[in-house]
């Protein structure tokens, strides 16, 4: 555990984070977020590949017998 705290942190995940900066990434990734769904809002039907099995899942299918909860997001 000691080697682990003592590690170099990597780089951030843009290889040319500048260049994204400059040519408006940011403000793109901003108003894509503040276009995006609400909470309480519902979305419109699609089909999912479940992980497991690969089974096909229209998402209409997982809310007819109980609410659910969609999350997402990226992590960096």
């Amino acid at each position: 555990m000691a080697d682990a705290a003592r590690r170099e942190p990597l780089p951030y995940n843009y290889e040319r984070f500048d260049e994204h900066i400059a040519d408006g990434g940011e403000q793109q990734a901003a108003a894509a977020f503040r276009a995006s769904f609400r909470a309480g809002q519902r979305a419109g039907d699609f089909t999912l590949l479940r992980l497991d099995d690969a089974a096909q899942v229209r998402l209409a299918s997982l809310w007819q017998s109980k609410p659910l909860v969609m999350e997402f997001g990226s992590v960096t």
